[in-house]
């Protein structure tokens, strides 16, 4: 009994140095768990085909377009977008290219979405309905949310 209260007197808790030692291992373990979850293997894509990660970028650049836009139309095929400054923004095909293109004023002719043979809109309260038929029979479609 006298020894285990002499134990006992002796160690009355952590020292400080303990203490940060068992936090700094535990940040390095919260750290390496998200990079764990999120390993996994990505099938290649061809190079020169339709892809899933242009068609997202293309919508979040379509979802910043549409919020700095007054009011949208469409015939269909072709998106058009005014600007509150009075710029009209156009999206449309084209066909020979299988691009999808987007102009201001009727200008230019900047690439949007590669490897696109038909795309359709739909004009909603809230937002936009695209549709969009890629080369290879792809075909993909997203409702893009005006934020105001």
């Amino acid at each position: 009994m006298r020894v285990w209260q002499t134990v006992a007197a002796k160690e009355s808790g952590f020292t400080m140095i303990e203490a940060l030692l068992a936090l700094a291992a535990a940040i390095v373990i919260a750290a390496a768990v998200p990079a764990l979850l999120s390993v996994r293997a990505l099938a290649p894509e061809p190079v020169d085909a339709f892809s899933r990660l242009e068609w997202r970028l293309f919508l979040q650049q379509l979802q910043i377009e549409l919020n700095e836009t007054k009011q949208w139309s469409t015939d269909g095929t072709a998106l058009y977008l005014q600007k509150w400054s009075g710029e009209i923004v156009r999206f449309s095909v084209v066909a020979s290219r299988a691009e999808l293109i987007r102009q201001v004023d009727g200008a230019g002719n900047e690439t949007a979405l590669r490897h696109v043979r038909i795309v359709s809109y739909r004009i909603s309260a809230h937002g936009l309905f695209v549709r969009v038929t890629a080369d290879d029979g792809t075909v993909c479609e997203s409702f893009v949310a005006r934020a105001f």
